[in-house]
């Protein structure tokens, strides 16, 4: 069950569900850890029967459950907590999203597993953290868009707030986790007589934590972000625009001498004279202009036209791509971003590579999402010695 890549070697028991805290240890299985990831019998992940799926089984499931090892315990049999206690004996990292004192509910407690482990490093991911007033509430990535300050600021200027459509709480939660696992992994070597680690992280840190200095705007401003759509506040112009051929176009000119190659490009050079189209400060105070004059131009053009122009000119531009766009597009196959990952029955799904790419010792696809309890045999009797009486007894029982 050992696995290639830069972390070949490190073991790590997953107990996570549905995206924030898998996806923290998909990221680690990526790269060749050894995941073990633990389900209920019977029903198993959430994400399993979460949105689209194939063949039975959603496509979130085949995305997160890539690369890692399936097994199935039942933690509310103390037979299952003393199952589930000797894999994590035996790890280097635990990896949960129980709400605060599930963990501990279960004969699971940190202290409890350090007394037998001391050098294990624990990630648990909760939505509002394992202390503080909220931090016994239910919560989903969305609870903490909205109340992190993103919803506020998102959507256009004469609408409500506006929630993303795509998990981003739990995915930063997934990219925070991964780095704080590794974070602790490296202080746990560097200095081995510390041992192991319990790291608490919140879906309302991980989200808060993206946007920016806006705790230190208010505090020494009383400025707060706005909804203003597509447009930034850092400069002009940035907005999407409509080409002639019914194409949409990104455009962003956050440094000022990409602006003015884009003035220069439209034909609107002479406003470069004036400190009002010359300056990020003057263009924000006019911004209303400054599109209009970008959409006039863009509108009369075809979306490749204007591409081919705005590159030429060595200013920023891209089209809004669906993944449709994206699996026809040369860059994107060129990097080998899209892979083709084998599923059961010779089948195979397509998915995203893995991000980012190393030189000499890269991470790997090797396979989607298993079926549940696919590990069991290996995990539990070749790995952790049960035998075949064992075995067949707690199958029988629900245990596993």
């Amino acid at each position: 069950m050992n696995g290639d890549g830069p972390l070949a070697g490190l073991v790590v028991v997953d107990m996570g569900q549905l995206l924030a805290a898998p996806e923290a240890a998909m990221l680690l299985a990526d790269f060749g850890a050894t995941v073990i990831k633990v389900e209920p019998p019977t029903v198993g992940d959430i994400s399993r029967k979460s949105g689209w799926e194939v063949n039975g089984t959603s496509v979130w499931w085949r995305w997160l459950g890539r690369n890692k090892y399936a097994v199935t315990i039942n933690i509310k049999d103390p037979r299952g907590q003393k199952l589930v206690r000797r894999l994590i004996d035996g790890a280097d990292v635990l990896i949960e999203n129980m709400r605060p004192g599930k963990l501990e509910a279960a004969n699971l407690a940190p202290e409890d597993l350090h007394s037998t482990n001391p050098d294990l490093v624990i990630l648990r991911v909760t939505g509002w953290g394992q202390t503080g007033p909220y931090s016994d509430r239910a919560c989903f990535g969305t609870q903490v868009e909205a109340m992190s300050g993103f919803a506020a600021a998102n959507g256009q200027p004469d609408g409500p707030p506006t929630l993303p459509t795509f998990a981003i709480a739990d995915a930063a939660a997934g990219y925070l986790g991964a780095f704080s696992v590794m974070t602790a992994l490296h202080g746990r070597d560097k200095h081995p007589e510390k041992r192991g680690e319990v790291i608490d992280l919140s879906l309302m840190e991980a989200m808060f934590g993206l946007l920016g200095p806006q705790a230190s705007a208010y505090s020494a401003l009383k400025a707060m972000p706005q909804r203003i759509g597509s447009r930034s506040p850092m400069g002009a112009p940035r907005n999407i625009y409509k080409t002639r051929d019914e194409r949409w176009l990104a455009i962003s000119c956050t440094a000022n001498r990409i602006a003015h190659r884009v003035f220069t490009l439209i034909g609107q050079g002479h406003l470069l004279d004036d400190p009002e189209y010359s300056t990020p400060e003057g263009r924000l105070r006019n911004v209303d202009k400054v599109d209009e004059l970008v959409q006039a131009w863009v509108g009369a053009r075809d979306g490749n036209d204007v591409i081919g122009q705005f590159s030429a000119a060595g200013a920023t531009v891209a089209p809004v791509y669906t993944i449709a766009d994206i699996e026809e597009d040369e860059h994107f196959a060129s990097r080998k971003m899209i892979v083709d990952v084998p599923m059961e029955n010779n089948e195979s799904l397509r998915m995203q590579n893995v991000f980012p790419r190393f030189q000499h010792n890269p991470g790997s696809v090797k396979w989607s999402g298993r079926e549940l309890g696919a590990d069991n045999t290996a995990v539990f009797m070749e790995r952790l010695g049960l035998s075949q009486q064992e075995f067949e007894e707690y199958k029988r029982d629900g245990v596993i």
